[in-house]
């Protein structure tokens, strides 16, 4: 009900979850149509890897499943990430990628602080992945298996568009019991690849749908490339073959984690001469499919039964993304990626009568009849004479650049249930190649502990605007702008996110940077104040005292209570700025505020120093240009003395190398 300093409202309307593939997070879109409607945006600490161009999220949403509760991975939420485990480009790619599992469980510790602790409700949170697999590099679209036969109810379904190099693959990923906050242990789970199952991925940055038919066992695929919408029976296919050889890029490799090409699954075309087909829904009574047509903004409605195109809904968006169909509302939601919008279907006209099925009686009949001479279930799409093929081929769809560091390294220390804990991680905080082809893993500075690095890309942005983080390792990272402000009996006390005091005359914020004081809730329910210049106040305008004060009709108060206080100093601060509780000013303590022209002076110094170091350049070439120019003379007339030229000039020839 409480985060971030800001207050919600969970029983109030649904919930919308929103990921956003250009800053690699995702938006919570709190109690949705509602007065108390708001969003949230958050990230993983180390989104560069794991929630990188995210495409596509999917929850498992079966509550009824029947498993116990420290076996049921509901409430659990898939991330689909589309990138070759690049850094965010700054990094040559090792196609170590995958779907990253997270818990929205608030007691499940998918909440953390940038120290890596429990987040508070008054501190930023960020969110804390169960688990990763990495077999499925620019994956563009993602679906939970409803199933009630595994242990954990942790199978997702990806479009894996990479594939063979060629063209991209259905693959199947059961986490099985994830490995949980804190842990980097990946040799517990089972990865299928589907090679038949050939997909293509069309334009860049094109959401293909997923969704699986909880009765029918159905899943269903956008293939944006291929204008089409394909049906795999998701019960069907047999063992092959280990994938390890031909896919040399996967998770783990002990025994113990599966990874094997699967053979003769069921399939066939749902519907075709789509127009970029993106996101897609099922309805919740299973009986219709919502698909977007992304290239002319119409959605599609589909009888499942009979594939039959029942209607047509004209949106005018022209690059529709995901969809989703809201459980209790029934109502239909979608994205829109060129307006960045959140969008509803809200019927015109109330809907008095279900629609007629398409589907034809005697097909129904003529089916069962056959079952029945059969002597069982017979499937329409079945190759009963699909064998599949066993052997391993000599040849390999990857190279792996990485193969001695990182999560590849088959060094037990990297493969073992303490993987990330290895001590000798440390020696990796000197280590300043960072360069994109370099021999340093990006991966191994994960496994290190590290999220403060600076070959890790965006530093900038760890911190709150200006600030600088230090790494505290296996844990998270310090920012040397943020502070937590306790208050109790009136007395203000002033520590570092990690406990440490600090007094408030050791405090000296410098310009152009933002600092984050954090109050947390105390028993008198007060906050804390500060006046800082206004706004709309320029520095034209700064009218200062003797003290450096600021006139007072150029100052605005702000407060905080129970979250941030968030103050940019900018050029227009005074020396100092006067922190109170508030209603009490007598209750406080002063900062200083770096010198205003102190950076203009070392601007001022730094160019003057380049001014001179630029004129006595100029001197010593006009210097060397001009004995250059006289030894070029005497030498001219040295040599063009003849056998008749006597006497001496009086003068001492000095000669010189021409260059």
């Amino acid at each position: 009900e409480y985060s971030e300093g800001r207050k919600f409202y969970p029983n109030s309307g649904e919930e919308a979850w929103v990921v956003n593939g250009a800053n690699h997070s995702v938006s919570i879109v709190a109690s949705v149509g509602t007065e108390y409607q708001t969003t949230i945006s958050r990230r993983d600490r180390g989104y560069y890897h794991y929630m990188v161009n995210a495409t596509s999220l999917a929850f498992n949403d079966v509550s009824n499943s029947g498993r116990t509760p420290d076996r049921d991975g509901f409430n659990y939420f898939a991330i689909c990430n589309d990138n070759a485990n690049t850094y965010l480009e700054k990094k040559e790619p090792n196609f170590f990628m995958g779907p990253t599992l997270y818990s929205s469980d608030p007691e499940n510790r998918n909440l953390v602080n940038r120290l890596g602790e429990v987040c508070k409700p008054e501190e930023p949170c960020y969110f804390l992945h169960s688990d990763m697999l990495h077999e499925a590099p620019a994956c563009i679209g993602i679906a939970h298996d409803p199933e009630l036969s595994t242990t954990y109810g942790n199978v997702y379904w990806a479009f894996d568009s990479t594939g063979n190099r060629k063209m991209g693959q259905l693959v199947r990923f059961d986490f099985q019991q994830p490995h949980g906050p804190g842990s980097m242990d990946h040799s517990v789970a089972a990865v299928r690849r589907f090679v038949e199952i050939k997909l293509e991925r069309g334009p860049e940055g094109v959401h293909a749908g997923m969704v699986v038919h909880p009765t029918l066992r159905q899943l269903f695929i956008s293939v944006p490339g291929g204008g089409k919408i394909i049906v795999v029976n998701a019960d069907s296919g047999s063992y092959a073959r280990t994938a390890r050889m031909e896919y040399p890029i996967f998770s783990n490799r002990l025994p113990s984690f599966e990874y094997s090409i699967w053979e003769c699954v069921e399939q066939r075309v749902f519907a075709q001469n789509i127009q970029t087909p993106s996101g897609m829904a099922l309805s919740n009574d299973g009986g219709r499919l919502f698909v977007a047509e992304r290239a002319t903004g119409n959605i599609l409605v589909f009888e499942v039964d009979s594939g039959a195109l029942l209607h047509s809904i004209s949106t005018e968006f022209k690059t529709i993304g995901g969809m989703a169909i809201a459980p209790v509302s029934n109502e239909l939601y979608f994205v829109d990626d060129k307006t960045n919008t959140l969008n509803k279907i809200r019927p015109e006209s109330p809907c008095n009568a279900p629609f007629s099925s398409r589907l034809n009686p005697d097909f129904i009949s003529d089916l069962e009849q056959a079952q029945q001479a059969y002597g069982g279930e017979l499937s329409l799409t079945k190759d009963y004479r699909c064998k599949a093929n066993p052997i391993i081929p000599d040849s390999s769809y990857f190279d792996q650049v990485h193969s001695d560091t990182g999560y590849a390294d088959e060094n037990e220390d990297v493969q073992s249930v303490m993987a990330g804990m290895d001590a000798s991680a440390a020696l990796l905080v000197n280590r300043t190649d960072c360069g994109y082809d370099s021999d340093l893993n990006f991966d191994a500075l994960l496994l290190g502990g590290y999220f403060c690095h600076l070959c890790l890309p965006e530093g900038h942005l760890t911190c709150d605007t200006g600030g600088e983080c230090s790494n505290v390792q296996w844990l998270g990272y310090l920012c040397n702008n943020e502070f937590i402000i306790s208050i109790e009996d009136l007395a203000i006390q002033i520590t570092t996110a990690d406990g440490t005091k600090v007094e408030s005359n050791d405090i000296l914020l410098k310009r152009d940077v933002t600092y984050r004081f954090t109050i947390l809730e105390n028993e008198e329910n007060v906050g804390l104040c500060t006046s800082v210049p206004s706004e709309a106040s320029s520095p034209s305008r700064r009218l200062y005292g003797s003290s450096g004060s600021m006139s007072s009709d150029l100052l605005q108060t702000k407060c905080a209570t129970k979250g941030p206080l968030m103050i940019s100093v900018t050029s227009s601060f005074p020396s100092k700025i006067v922190m109170f509780v508030e209603g009490n000013e007598g209750a406080s303590f002063t900062v200083l505020v770096e010198h205003e022209n102190s950076k203009r002076w070392w601007i001022i110094i730094t160019a003057s120093a380049v001014g001179f170091l630029l004129v006595v350049l100029a001197a010593l070439f006009l210097i060397r240009k001009k004995m250059t120019s006289k030894s070029y003379t005497n030498t001219k007339d040295e040599n063009s003395q003849d056998d008749s030229s006597t006497g001496s000039s009086g003068e001492e020839k000095i000669s010189f190398p021409l260059h």
